[in-house]
This record gives structure tokens, C-alpha cells and sequence, in this order.
């Protein structure tokens, strides 16, 4: 049995998958939220996908490592990710520089961005939301954008600072791969092809040859093994990578631990021409079969009574101490959101000192 541990406000990634393409191996896969998994006493035996890892808080991931190695001493317990050792946004980027595997630096926007390459872009360390700024070309570019976030109710913790890597080919378009890992298996998802550095499927473009050339790309899983050693430097066992290439290399933007795994029965929102959705499907479908072949290949059978903990050990803390109640878009809200466009004309001018001050009490507390 595989156990998808995910917090319980993100659990429509893995049920739209079940409700559609993941019908084959509904019946061995079981939703967990981590609100009570932290605090149960008792668990079967399986196969648990990790899932979500951003959405603990400190305290939650240190009570996940806890139950992880308790229960890795039982037998018949095996685990996709680590609530420690896989690595997040900004610490896999760090990695990759270091190790060579990426052209590009990113760090926080409290850390000292003026000795990066510019131009760069403001984006967050937590959500998938791609970037929140254009393309910035000074340091007091980055503090007007640092001043604009938290003007929109972001966190200053939560933002990084990403140097830019132009990936166009020589006809302007750029190029989004993203492939999932299953255990040791990488398997291609999608190739997505627009105008846009920051590319998103509604910005993609889509023709037959675009179409034949993700087909190309997922049956083909040209990068497989770079993938695949990516995967291990980050230590992550269970997510989707997306990157591009740039003069012949890997430039891995992101490993998201909780993506979207496929949308399940409801309307199409029109993106793809009608006469080109049968061959798209037909492209998801090969996929999808992979990916439950991947599923196969990590299920472990739930024989024997299931391993508890005792009471005394078991966690009481709330589950708002483990698992983070913040918004899945990571902002805040201000009261004056509806109004935001007029307010942040009217500041304009002075979100490069609310950014520059903001950035400067940081570093002075740190």
C-alpha cells in the first residue's frame, strides 16, 4: 500500500489524480493528511510519499523525522523523501551552483544581492507561483520589487533574489521541461514553448510540431540520467523538476514536492485547439501509464499488524503547531488589497526605501 502524506488543504493534487488518470492504481494508494498523521500512534505498513514538506512547520518537520525514523527500524516501512535531508527551493539551488550543475545563483533577499549577476528576478521560496517581479537590472530595482512584496502582503523571510538565465533559442522561444521522480525512475511530463523568460501553461504556445516535439521529449527522456542525478544531489525521491537548457546544460529552476499530478473529470479551460486535444491526450496517456508503472515498482505490501508508538510518545501538540495555517499563495492580505493597483501608484516612489529599510532592520536582527 502507498501512503500520500500531504497537508489536508492540498489533498486535491493527489484526488483529481485518483478521480481520473489514476484510476489503475486507485486501490493502492491512500490519502494521509499530516494534521493526524503527526499524531497517531499507530501506522500501517507501506510505502509513505512525503509530500508537501513546505507546508510543516519547524516544529511539524521535526516531529516527521522523528515518526520516519521510528518506524524505518520496523520492517515493511519505506519512505519517499525526507523531512531534513531533501532539500528546498533555495538550499537545491545552492547545491546545484556549488556543484556546478546550475549557471546560476539565487539568495535571500536579506542576503547581499548586489554582488549577483544582474538582471534578476524577485520570486518566492515557498510557493509555485513563478516570478513576482520583471526582470530587474540594479540593486535599487530589487529593493523597489522587495518594497512592491510586502506592499502586496508578502513576507520578506519568503523572497529570493534569482539571477536571470536567458534560455530563448535563436527564434525567441523558450523551453519548459518538467519530468517527475518516482523512487529511482524519472519519467518526462510535459514540454511547454512561448514567447515568455517565465513561462507558464497559459502563456505556452501550441501546434502540431510543438506537440510532436513533446512527444519527442517524453518518449525519448533525452536528460534521464543528469535528471536522475539532480534528483539525488537534492535527495528527493518523490517530485517534479522543472528546468531548461542554456548552451547545451540543465538550468533547474525548481523540484516542487507537491505539484499538480493531473487534473481529473471537468471542463477543459480552452487552451489547447480541439483538433489538437486527442493527440495531447494521447501524449498524457503514455505518461500516465508510466507513472503507475512507477507507482507498482515503489508499493510495498501492508502485511502484518500495523507498527504503534506509545502514548507517552505519541505527539499532542495542535495540529496548527505542525502544519502551517499560512495561504497556499504564501501572502498576506492587506485590508486595502481591493484598492491595491491605486495604493501602489500612489508609493511608487518610495518602495525602493520601504525595501531598502526593510532589507536593512533584517540583516541588523540576523
Amino acid at each position: 500500500m502507498i501512503f500520500f502524506v500531504t497537508p489536508a488543504r492540498a489533498d486535491w493534487t493527489v484526488r483529481e489524480y485518483l478521480s481520473k488518470w489514476g484510476l489503475p492504481v486507485a486501490d493502492r494508494i491512500r490519502i494521509r493528511h499530516y494534521e493526524d498523521f503527526l499524531a497517531a500512534s499507530a501506522f500501517e505498513r507501506g510505502t509513505y510519499v512525503l509530500s508537501g514538506l513546505c507546508g510543516l512547520t519547524p516544529g511539524g518537520r521535526d516531529r516527521l523525522q522523528e515518526l520516519m525514523e521510528r518506524l524505518t527500524r520496523e520492517e515493511g516501512f519505506r519512505f519517499l523523501n525526507h523531512p531534513a535531508r531533501s532539500l528546498r527551493r533555495l538550499g537545491l539551488l545552492e547545491e546545484l551552483s556549488r556543484r556546478g550543475l546550475n549557471a546560476f545563483r539565487a539568495v535571500r533577499a536579506t542576503a547581499d544581492f548586489e554582488r549577483l549577476r544582474y538582471p534578476v528576478f524577485l520570486r518566492s521560496e515557498m510557493t509555485h507561483d513563478g516570478a513576482l517581479s520583471s526582470l530587474l537590472r540594479s540593486p535599487r530595482d530589487v529593493e523597489a520589487a522587495i518594497g512592491r512584496s510586502l506592499l502586496r502582503g508578502r513576507l520578506l523571510k519568503d523572497l529570493l533574489v534569482v539571477e536571470f538565465v536567458d534560455t530563448a533559442d535563436a527564434a525567441g522561444n523558450y523551453r519548459k521541461y518538467s519530468a517527475f521522480v518516482v523512487g529511482d525512475r524519472v519519467l518526462p511530463r510535459s514540454l511547454e514553448i512561448g514567447r515568455n523568460w517565465m513561462l507558464k501553461h497559459s502563456r505556452s504556445e501550441f501546434t502540431l510540431p510543438i506537440m510532436e516535439e513533446e512527444r519527442a521529449y517524453m518518449v525519448g527522456n533525452p536528460h534521464g540520467a543528469e535528471l536522475a542525478r539532480i534528483f539525488a544531489a537534492a535527495r528527493i525521491e518523490y517530485g517534479r523538476i522543472d528546468y531548461a537548457i542554456a548552451d547545451g546544460r540543465l538550468c533547474t529552476w525548481e523540484i516542487n514536492l507537491h505539484p499538480t499530478i493531473g487534473r481529473g473529470p471537468g471542463p477543459s479551460k480552452g487552451l489547447i485547439p480541439k483538433d489538437l486535444l486527442p493527440y495531447r491526450e494521447e501524449t498524457k496517456s503514455f505518461f500516465y501509464h508510466g507513472f503507475a508503472e512507477a507507482w507498482a515498482d515503489v508499493d510495498l505490501p501492508s502485511a502484518g499488524a500495523p507498527a504503534t508508538i506509545s502514548a507517552s510518545d505519541a505527539c499532542s501538540r495542535a495540529a496548527s503547531d505542525l502544519v502551517d495555517p499560512a495561504p497556499l499563495d504564501g501572502s498576506r492580505r492587506p485590508a486595502w488589497w481591493p484598492v491595491r493597483r491605486f495604493a501602489e501608484a500612489a508609493a511608487a516612489a518610495f518602495l525602493p526605501v520601504v525595501g531598502r529599510r526593510a532589507v536593512a532592520r533584517a540583516r541588523r536582527s540576523d
